[in-house]
């Protein structure tokens, strides 16, 4: 047999092996060999496949470009004194909609 893990067996229970004499204590993650291993599908995790995109080179040269030029934008309009055009990101954009509660006295409310 090969290498299983305790955790989806039917003999674990709270981290101890019932099969075994003596129950003793068992990771439940470690890869080990056990004769007396029965799977039990009900402890079987099921695994989520998250989509991602994939990004040639040229696309992600083309995106960091275009990072760099908008922060640039955005240093010249801050040493001018007026506001940045993005305001979607945080860095370079409005920072009115964060809150801080650092100043407010606790014993008014």
């Amino acid at each position: 047999m090969g290498k299983i893990t305790c955790a989806t067996c039917v003999a674990e229970f709270k981290s101890k092996c019932n099969a075994k004499k003596g129950r003793p204590s068992v990771a439940l993650n470690k890869r080990r060999r056990c004769d007396k291993y029965k799977l039990e599908p009900s402890k079987v995790k099921e695994r989520h496949i998250m989509k991602t995109i994939k990004m040639g080179y040229k696309e992600k040269e083309a995106v960091r470009k275009e990072y760099k030029e908008q922060l640039k934008l955005a240093k010249a309009a801050a040493k001018q004194g007026r506001a940045p055009q993005n305001i979607n990101h945080p860095m370079t954009g409005d920072l009115s909609r964060f809150t801080s509660t650092a100043g407010k006295d606790r014993s008014a409310g």
